[in-house]
């Protein structure tokens, strides 16, 4: 196997700074650590619902989306989750010849289908959400109270300001040269 030699992170001297102190180096922009953090974090529980449950490794997030809000459309888990319609479709359907799910009309809109948990897909639910906190508790608990509490906030507001900045049909566009 051959050995890849990295390029050393830039220190603290080095780091390419705009004039409001935000990161702009690859290595250290925030974009691109939270990108790999999230595919770190879905990554292994990905892996655990394998493990634990079986396949697909995605199932998980339409699964604790149906155990959190209740039964509902496709299209609304997939304003719920990060999966593309497709990809919503195949897991569902992969959930209900597993037994882990339903689909039945909507009784307010024959038109329109709903996806639940059955018995059992409510069972798998609360040992993925058991998996899911004992993984996340050992993520934090790097952080002690007041750094969580902290970082809570940070999200909370970061998440407000996604919401502004890529909400909506707002078209952001490359700088020109």
């Amino acid at each position: 196997m051959a050995v890849v030699k990295r390029k050393a992170p830039p220190n603290a001297e080095t780091q390419v700074r705009d004039d409001n102190g935000i990161r702009l180096d690859l290595e250290h922009r925030s974009f691109y650590r939270l990108s790999l953090l999230a595919t770190r974090i879905n990554r292994a529980i990905a892996s655990g619902y394998v493990k634990n449950f079986g396949r697909p490794a995605h199932a998980w997030k339409v699964v604790t989306v149906l155990g959190a809000f209740g039964p509902m459309s496709a299209s609304g888990i997939n304003a719920h989750t990060t999966l593309e319609m497709d990809k919503v479709t195949r897991i569902v359907d992969s959930l209900i010849e597993q037994g882990l799910a339903t689909r039945n009309p909507d009784p307010k809109d024959r038109r329109k289908v709903v996806i639940a948990l059955s018995a059992r897909g409510k069972r798998v639910n609360t040992q993925l959400e058991q998996m899911i906190v004992e993984m996340e508790r050992e993520f934090l608990i790097v952080l002690n109270r007041t750094e969580r509490e902290m970082f809570y906030n940070l999200l909370d507001r970061l998440q407000a300001r996604a919401n502004q900045v890529f909400g909506g049909k707002r078209i952001l566009k490359a700088a020109s040269s």
